[in-house]
């Protein structure tokens, strides 16, 4: 009976070279996911600029004269 207490388990550690694969894995995914976000903010702001554009006044006053 009392030998049961004193069975310690094996660890099942992980390598560190798995622990930095998995690092340098998840910074990859973090700066493709800020790429694509930046990306995507950039579209639409440039969108929206031009949406919102003052017209040129040499257009404007073609406009009117024609």
């Amino acid at each position: 009976m009392q030998g049961i207490y004193t069975y310690i388990p094996e660890k099942n550690c992980v390598s560190r070279e798995y622990s930095v694969a998995a690092g340098l894995f998840l910074l990859f995914m973090v700066l493709i996911s800020l790429v694509s976000v930046l990306n995507l903010l950039y579209f639409h702001i440039s969108t929206f600029r031009r949406m919102c554009a003052v017209p040129n006044m040499a257009v404007f006053w073609s406009s009117l004269t024609s």
